[in-house]
C-alpha cells in the first residue's frame, strides 16, 4: 500500500484564505507523493488539477476527520479488554454541629467539630464477562471503522470525478469562446463583402444593414462565451478547494478526438466491474455489519444477563494493605414496560433498512455505469456525425461566399451557411468533450478512477480495471 501522509500546510497569501481557513487552517487531507504546487499562473493540467483537489478539498478532511473517530472508538471498544487502572487520592474535611462536655464542671454546651479524613488508593478494574457485549460493542466499532475507511476513499473518487468534469468544462468554453471568435470573423469578412457590393451598387442598403446586425450578433455570442468561461474557472477552483482571484492558466493544446471505434467491453462487464468496485456499497456493507452486531447487543439486553469483574488495590493511606472486590451479578429484565423487548424489534428494523439501502444503492449503481456507457458511446458516433457535419458546412459556406463575391447568391443564403457551420463546429467541439466528461462519470461509476488510494481496511486490493 502506498504511504499516505498529511497534506502540509502550504503557505497562501491572506487574501487567498477564506475566515474560517485563516482561523482554523487549511485542511490536513491524507495525501500520496510530494506536495503539489497551487500556482494557477502555470498552466494546469488535469493531473495537477485532481492533485490540487485531493490536498484541497474539505469533503475529504470531513472524511478523514470521520475516520479518525471511528478509529478511537475502536480503541474505547477495545480497552475493555484490560484492566483499568485508577489511583485515587481523597481528603475530606467537615465542620459540624454537637454538644460538648466539660468533664471539670460536669456542664455541657453546643459546638462545632471539625473532622478530617484521608485516603490514598490504587485500584485495578479489570471485567470477565458481560455476556459478550464488550465483543460486540468490538466488532460494531471496527466495522464502522472499516466503513469510514471506505467513505473517506469514496470521497476521493467523488472529488477526482467533479474536478475533471469541470476541467473538462473549462477547455470545452475556452474552444467555444475561439470557435465564436471565428465566427464573428466570419460574419466581418461577410459584411465587407456585401458592403464592397453595396458601394458599386450591387447590393441593396438593408443588405448591409442585415450584415451589420449578424456580426453584432456574432460578438454578442462571443461575450456570451467569455462569461461562461469565467463561471466555469469558479467553478474549477471551487472543485479543487482554492479560494483565490488568481485566473487559471491552461496549457495551449486541445484534447485530442478520441478513438471513434465502438468500445469492444459490452455493458454488463461494467456493471460488474461496479459492484467488484464501488466502495459506497461496500462502506453501506459495513453498515449492515455493524448493525447486526448491534442487534447481537440488544438481544443481550433483552435476556439472562451475566457479569463478573474483579477489582484489584491497595490502600496507603490511613491504614495499607490490599483490596480485593469480586462482583459477579445475573439480571433479566422481567418486566419493563416492553423496553428491551421493543429495543431489539428496533434494531432489527434498523437492519434490514440498511439492507435495503445497499439494495437501493446497487439498482443505482448499475443506472450510473447504464447512463455514462450510453452517453459515452453515442458522443462517439456524435462525434463522427459532426467531423462530417464540419466539413460540408465549410464547403458550403466558402461556395456561398464566392458566389457573393460575385453577385451570384442572395444574402440569406450566405447568412444561413456561416450559421450552419457555426452550429456544426460548436456541435463538435460540444461532442468531443461530452465524450470526455461521460468517460470519467463511467470511471467513477465503475469505481476506478482514484487507484493509487486504497482504504486500510484488512484485504482492500486496487479496483480492478476493464482491458482497453
Amino acid at each position: 500500500m502506498p504511504a499516505q501522509n498529511q497534506a502540509p500546510q502550504t503557505p497562501a497569501a491572506v487574501q487567498d484564505l477564506n475566515p474560517a481557513e485563516q482561523r482554523y487552517g487549511l485542511p490536513r487531507n491524507p495525501t500520496i507523493g510530494s506536495p503539489v504546487d497551487t500556482d494557477l499562473s502555470k498552466p494546469l493540467s488535469l493531473e495537477r488539477a485532481i492533485r490540487i483537489g485531493l490536498a484541497r478539498q474539505n469533503s475529504i478532511a470531513i472524511a478523514q476527520s470521520q475516520v479518525d473517530a471511528a478509529n478511537a472508538q475502536v480503541t474505547q471498544a477495545r480497552s475493555l479488554y484490560y484492566p483499568q487502572v485508577t489511583p485515587t487520592l481523597q481528603y475530606q474535611s467537615s465542620v459540624n454541629p454537637g454538644t460538648v462536655f466539660n468533664q471539670n464542671t460536669g456542664t455541657t454546651s453546643n459546638g462545632s467539630f471539625r473532622g478530617e479524613t484521608r485516603s490514598e488508593v490504587i485500584a485495578a478494574r479489570q471485567l470477565l464477562y458481560d455476556s459478550g457485549k464488550r465483543e460486540a460493542n468490538v466488532g460494531q466499532a471496527r466495522r464502522n471503522a472499516f466503513g469510514s475507511e471506505y467513505g473517506l476513499a469514496n470521497s476521493r473518487q467523488t472529488v477526482v470525478f467533479t474536478i475533471t468534469q469541470a476541467y473538462y468544462n473549462l477547455l470545452r468554453d475556452k474552444e467555444l469562446v475561439t470557435q465564436q471568435q471565428d465566427n464573428a470573423e466570419r460574419a466581418k469578412v461577410t459584411r465587407d463583402v456585401i458592403q464592397a457590393q453595396a458601394d458599386v451598387g450591387s447590393a441593396a442598403k438593408s443588405d448591409v444593414l442585415q450584415a451589420e446586425a449578424d456580426l453584432k450578433n456574432a460578438q454578442v455570442q462571443i461575450f456570451i462565451a467569455q462569461a461562461n468561461y469565467g463561471v466555469d474557472q469558479a467553478a474549477l477552483k471551487n472543485a479543487m478547494g482554492l479560494v483565490t482571484a488568481q485566473p487559471i492558466s491552461l496549457p495551449d493544446e486541445t484534447v485530442p478526438t478520441p478513438n471513434l471505434t465502438a468500445d469492444p467491453i459490452n455493458l454488463e462487464a461494467y456493471v460488474r466491474q461496479a459492484y467488484n468496485n464501488r466502495l459506497d456499497t461496500k462502506q453501506q456493507q459495513e453498515a449492515i455489519y455493524a448493525q447486526g452486531y448491534n442487534v447481537r447487543i440488544a438481544r443481550i439486553n433483552a435476556g439472562v444477563s451475566v457479569n463478573a469483574e474483579l477489582t484489584e488495590g491497595y490502600a496507603l493511606d490511613p491504614d495499607a494493605g490490599e483490596e480485593r472486590t469480586f462482583l459477579f451479578s445475573v439480571s433479566y429484565p422481567l418486566f419493563d414496560g416492553g423496553n428491551t423487548r421493543a429495543a431489539v424489534r428496533e434494531s432489527k428494523a434498523v437492519l434490514e433498512q440498511v439492507k435495503r439501502n445497499l439494495d437501493q444503492l446497487e439498482q443505482n449503481v448499475r443506472f450510473d455505469v447504464e447512463q455514462s456507457y450510453v452517453n459515452r458511446e453515442q458522443a462517439r458516433q456524435r462525434i463522427a456525425a459532426a467531423q462530417l457535419a464540419v466539413a460540408a458546412a465549410q464547403q458550403n459556406y466558402e461556395v456561398a461566399l464566392e458566389k457573393q463575391k460575385n453577385a451570384l447568391v442572395n444574402i440569406p443564403e450566405v447568412t444561413l451557411a456561416e450559421n450552419n457551420l457555426v452550429i456544426a463546429k460548436v456541435s463538435l467541439v460540444q461532442a468531443i468533450y461530452d465524450f470526455y466528461v461521460s468517460d470519467a462519470q463511467l470511471k467513477r461509476a465503475t469505481g476506478v478512477n482514484d487507484p493509487v488510494f486504497l482504504p486500510r481496511v484488512p484485504g482492500a486490493r486496487p479496483p480492478v480495471l476493464q482491458p482497453r
